[in-house]
């Protein structure tokens, strides 16, 4: 069962306000992105107990992925508390995209 939340920009700030969090910023037409999907899905499974999951388009909200600098889409984000930690540009694999995300996450908490 997937628990990643589709944001809009409205919802985004309180969304990585609160505790830790992964955002996958993405586009509908990037054929990289749909790549990167499984890889995503993966990763939710594997760190959901640590942080919440979601994903936003950057057609749809083009001001949210320019506020935190993405240029590249996919790109993964990694928040804790409202703070952007780390920016995790192209398609990588799960092992590669989870040993960045861990190390992240363990030097915030």
């Amino acid at each position: 069962m997937s628990r990643i939340v589709e944001l809009s920009a409205q919802q985004f700030a309180r969304f990585v306000a609160k505790g830790s969090s992964v955002v996958l910023f993405s586009a509908s037409w990037c054929k990289p992105c749909q790549q990167m999907k499984p890889v995503f899905h993966a990763l939710e499974e594997k760190l959901h107990s640590l942080a919440a999951f979601a994903k936003i388009d950057v057609v749809v909200s083009p001001a949210i992925a320019q506020m935190y600098g993405i240029r590249v889409v996919p790109s993964l984000a990694v928040f804790h508390e409202g703070r952007l930690l780390r920016v995790i540009p192209g398609s990588r694999s799960v092992g590669t995209v989870k040993k960045a995300i861990l190390a992240e996450l363990e030097e915030a908490i």
